[in-house]
């Protein structure tokens, strides 16, 4: 991630992925996509307080810091931090030159038989709408140098599978420690418990051209009951987990100090999980093509 290139592909990169997962929505497959996550963190009781500050970590150009502004307008402060100057610097790019969606457009010229107006042609991916409340900054999840209980909600979109397993614990506790008392961690992330990512872990070519471009995906898939119980839940306290599409989860989990470190593996009482039906199906079907198909 450390280039322009990688940067000025961020978004078109995720809207293939959003394709992918909802095929059928063609170039709105993204919004789709990002739109499980939301209902599902909604679900499980995700809230923003009125002047409330989100912290958005991972957050690349800042596509999910522009989407959690548009869901919560009742808060005051957006933050969205990455790692990567080069995601930041288009991400604050983008909020100067708000191009409209190259994509729209096009939908738009099919429906109406019109031609492009060259005051509002389309130049990028999405739609971009500047907003005051948000800033992009340069930094390191699991060292934001923010100061204790600044914050009321944290997210991590996809962010986890990216880490390996102790940088990922470190992110979980700089979280708790920038959160507010009662404050919300929420994670959006893959599911290998689900079906559809267990079959395909299981044929090791198919996995190996998902995890070329993934170094530490064994690693989180392997770990994820320790990083749920061990991690998150001894650090919070209080968590539920759903599934958000036939693949991916999403959680809350709300920073509870009287109950921090205890806990551990497998203790329901701390972790809600509804991710499976009572007869041990997924709770969601599964819509994402085959690593082989680029159409239904």
């Amino acid at each position: 991630n450390l280039s322009w290139d990688a940067a000025m592909e961020q978004e078109i990169a995720s809207c293939s992925v959003g394709a992918r997962n909802f095929p059928k929505y063609g170039y709105r497959g993204e919004e789709m996509f990002r739109t499980s996550f939301d209902v599902a963190l909604q679900k499980l009781g995700a809230y923003v307080p009125q002047n409330g500050v989100v912290l958005d970590l991972g957050c690349g150009t800042g596509t999910s810091t522009r989407r959690l502004a548009k869901l919560h307008p009742q808060a005051k402060k957006l933050l969205g931090m990455d790692l990567s100057p080069y995601f930041i610097g288009v991400g604050k790019r983008l909020l100067e030159l708000a191009p409209k969606s190259i994509m729209e457009q096009e939908q738009q010229k099919l429906k109406i038989g019109g031609t492009d107006d060259d005051k509002n042609i389309g130049t990028w991916v999405n739609t971009i709408t500047p907003d005051k409340r948000i800033e992009l900054t340069v930094g390191d999840a699991a060292k934001t140098q923010l100061p204790d209980e600044s914050v009321d909600v944290v997210n991590l979109g996809l962010v986890i599978h990216e880490l390996p397993s102790s940088a990922a614990a470190d992110v979980v506790q700089e979280a708790h420690r920038v959160l507010k008392p009662n404050g919300q961690l929420w994670i959006s992330e893959m599911d290998f418990e689900s079906p559809a990512y267990a079959k395909q872990r299981s044929n090791a070519m198919l996995f190996s051209l998902l995890r070329a471009t993934e170094p530490y995906l064994d690693a989180y898939a392997d770990g994820f009951q320790d990083f749920l119980y061990n991690v998150v839940a001894r650090e919070f306290g209080s968590v539920k987990i759903s599934a958000a599409t036939g693949r991916h989860y999403s959680m809350v989990a709300i920073k509870n100090s009287d109950r921090k470190n205890v806990g551990g593996e497998k203790d329901t009482s701390i972790v809600e999980d509804t991710r499976f039906l009572s007869n041990g199906n997924y709770a969601l079907d599964d819509t994402h093509l085959n690593l082989w198909e680029s159409k239904k």
